[in-house]
């Protein structure tokens, strides 16, 4: 029975990836680079359902189970991505292009953001990626979360300059600019190891209580 349902399973998810196929296919005879987006696209959602990769199991698990893994996972995908932005800006320089990036100011509506972000995606037991991997796995309820996340955003949008005009914001601060960019890198790479061997310490010593 049990051997019958796999083989049964193994049947639907070979013929979803034909049938995914062919729609990319016929998808780039139309606009190329949206067959490109599309595959990127399922590519990223198969790695995170697959994975089981959540930003609230990565700041909430080392609280309530010790476990840190996930939010380590959380602190390599960081460096990776620092690493990444340095080369393209390194190659940028190369290339005699310059470009200054958008670093948003900080304000309290920043602050209030965040914090509602926060209890909401525990409350609802994910984060945004995590509420739409769990609405394609057949989790109807997360459609609550969903639409709740959707309503957030948009309030948020439409009040965003009340916010601002009656508690105004701080001037942002970018680190290349004070440091240098290899000075930054060495730093935020370095914080990022503290952080990693701290959390691998953690959760050592909470297994072992």
């Amino acid at each position: 029975m049990i051997h019958n349902n796999l083989s049964s399973q193994r049947k639907h998810s070979l013929g979803f990836v034909v049938f995914l196929g062919l729609l990319l296919i016929l998808i780039a005879q139309l606009d190329f680079s949206l067959s490109i987006t599309l595959g990127l696209g399922l590519a990223i959602g198969f790695t995170l359902q697959k994975s089981r990769f959540c930003f609230v199991s990565a700041f909430r698990d080392p609280i309530l189970t010790g476990m840190t893994e996930l939010s380590r996972a959380v602190i390599i995908l960081l460096a990776l991505s620092i690493i990444g932005f340095a080369l393209v800006e390194w190659w940028f320089r190369a290339q005699q292009i310059f470009f200054k990036p958008y670093v948003f100011p900080l304000g309290v509506h920043t602050l209030v953001g965040g914090s509602l972000f926060g209890i909401g995606m525990v409350i609802a037991g994910g984060c945004v990626t995590g509420v739409l991997m769990r609405i394609g796995e057949g989790f109807a309820m997360q459609m609550v979360a969903f639409i709740g996340l959707l309503l957030g955003a948009f309030t948020g949008k439409q009040t965003q300059y009340i916010w601002k005009n009656f508690f105004g914001e701080w001037n942002s601060v970018f680190l290349p600019d004070f440091l240098g960019w290899f000075p930054t890198l060495a730093l935020e790479l370095a914080l990022l190891f503290f952080l990693w061997k701290m959390l691998k310490w953690w959760q050592v010593r909470q297994l072992n209580k």
